[in-house]
């Protein structure tokens, strides 16, 4: 017996899954990018 296709159906579902990821994790690491410069700006700074 061969193994069933994979559904078209399944893919979407993957590729949504990596494109909300990629929505939410890259502002978040924008976001702390940003902070941990102006943290660090503002220390070397003394």
């Amino acid at each position: 017996m061969m193994a069933p296709p994979v559904s078209l159906s399944a893919m979407y579902t993957d590729w949504t899954a990596v494109a909300l990821l990629l929505l939410t994790a890259a502002p978040l690491l924008l976001v702390v990018a940003t902070t941990a410069f102006f943290i660090w700006r503002q220390k070397s700074k003394r």
